[in-house]
């Protein structure tokens, strides 16, 4: 479990894109109508497009996915996240309530990130003890940029943009989206290892997706308020000791 932060970590940063994550709402659609037709870029075209924020539940799924570590270096995982997540571009707020399955351990919990004043909260129980610690934030909370139009895609009977973007583990790691011609919404996220790395990949869908983030959220408990732990090696230590969960 010492690869937990950097997981969500690599989860907020990797997946922060896609206008609309609605699900079942193009059954109907007619694609002959779409104005960019064969091989053109559909969606994301400027940045009137892109929203301030959103909210949406997640599943991930990784098999050997390249990973980064605490101390940057970059390890591969089997994993299964789920949970729900919360992102205000323009405030810079993050929040991430996560299930974590490492076939090691289950973990549940949740998680703030503030760019404002560079800090990171992480609020777990176990057994039966409630935790807050704190952190500073070693990353930016995610913005729109640098997403890069590859060709046209289908998933099922739906047409779709594909998009590479970035990933934070640089070349090691080819990420894409797939995206909704007919409206923009994120119907799905892939990345794969590369350069060398051991074969490796991970899936995520969205469901239940709003396009904005819940204000109510970035409000933290009143532990992380006023009892929060500082000590990283701590929280590392609590997590190695986690029971897995049949």
């Amino acid at each position: 479990m010492k690869l937990l932060l950097s997981l969500i970590l690599l989860f907020t940063i990797a997946f922060n894109c896609g206008e609309s994550l609605k699900l079942g709402v193009n059954n109907n659609v007619d694609y002959s109508k779409l104005e960019n037709k064969v091989n053109q870029q559909q969606c994301f075209t400027s940045s009137s497009n892109f929203p301030n924020g959103y909210s949406t539940s997640f599943v991930q799924i990784a098999f050997n996915a390249n990973t980064p570590t605490s101390n940057g270096d970059i390890t591969q995982t089997s994993y299964m996240e789920s949970g729900t997540v919360d992102i205000d571009f323009v405030g810079g707020q993050l929040y991430v309530d996560f299930e974590m399955d490492t076939e090691n351990s289950v973990t549940k919990g949740k998680l703030w990130g503030f760019n404002g004043n560079n800090t990171q909260y992480v609020n777990i129980e176990l057994n039966g003890n409630e935790y807050c610690f704190l952190e500073t934030l070693t990353y930016s909370i995610p913005v729109f940029e640098n997403l890069k139009y590859v060709s046209d895609a289908e998933i099922g009977s739906v047409e779709c943009d594909l998009f590479m973007y970035p990933s934070i583990l640089g070349n090691s790691t080819n990420q894409y989206l797939f995206v909704d011609k007919s409206d923009c919404s994120l119907i799905s996220a892939s990345a794969q290892n590369a350069n060398g790395s051991p074969s490796g990949n991970s899936l995520t869908n969205f469901y239940y997706y709003q396009p904005s983030a819940d204000s109510s959220n970035f409000q933290l408990p009143s532990i992380c308020l006023n009892s929060p732990i500082l000590s990283q090696p701590k929280l590392k230590s609590l997590l190695n000791k986690i029971p897995k969960i049949n």
